[in-house]
């Protein structure tokens, strides 16, 4: 089984979980800290994965670091070393975080443009896509001169492209295709 499908299964178990003890953004909050100390500790994460390392000794060391850790992460934690897939705790963070926006209607955008973005632009596309797809946008704001103007937006699989640099390649095409008479 791929560990997509894994992360998948494991993200909306803890997502139902989560969602009827009522906690979603505490166990979305908790993952995210998770995933960080494991990305920033090579050695633990290498430790962790470790097959001579005894699961009890995980788990405690788990318990003693994640200490803060609501039942559910920590159920999640451990069933994850009980099972030898500790290494899914990021994509399972992943989905989950989109199973949670999903349900608060939320969608991450990747917003690309020339320059950063102001609060006041970001408000604008926010509210522009809300009435275009029905969702409220979470922006990720990628800073790229080479499209010259405009913005690209990408939500999910679907991509909005308003950028200057796509509209003067079109303009070109346009140009080129055009025959002299």
């Amino acid at each position: 089984m791929s560990q997509s499908v894994v992360a998948k299964r494991y993200a909306r178990a803890l997502f139902e979980v989560a969602s009827e003890k009522q906690m979603l953004d505490q166990v979305e909050q908790e993952l995210f800290t998770v995933v960080q100390t494991l990305e920033e500790n090579g050695e633990f994460r290498e430790w962790l994965a470790h097959p001579y390392v005894a699961e009890e000794a995980k788990k405690e060391l788990l318990e003693r670091i994640f200490s803060e850790l609501s039942e559910p992460t920590k159920h999640l934690l451990f069933l994850l070393i009980d099972r030898g897939r500790q290494s899914a705790i990021g994509k399972i963070a992943e989905e989950y975080r989109a199973l949670a926006n999903e349900s608060r209607g939320v969608a991450d955008a990747i917003v690309t443009t020339p320059r950063k973005m102001t609060v006041k632009d970001q408000k604008r596309l926010i509210t522009l896509f809300k009435e275009l797809i029905g969702k409220e946008l979470s922006i990720t704001n990628v800073v790229d001169s080479d499209i010259l103007g405009g913005v690209i937006v990408r939500v999910g699989d679907r991509l909005y492209d308003g950028s200057l640099k796509t509209k003067l390649d079109r303009f070109q095409q346009q140009l080129s295709g055009t025959r002299m008479r």
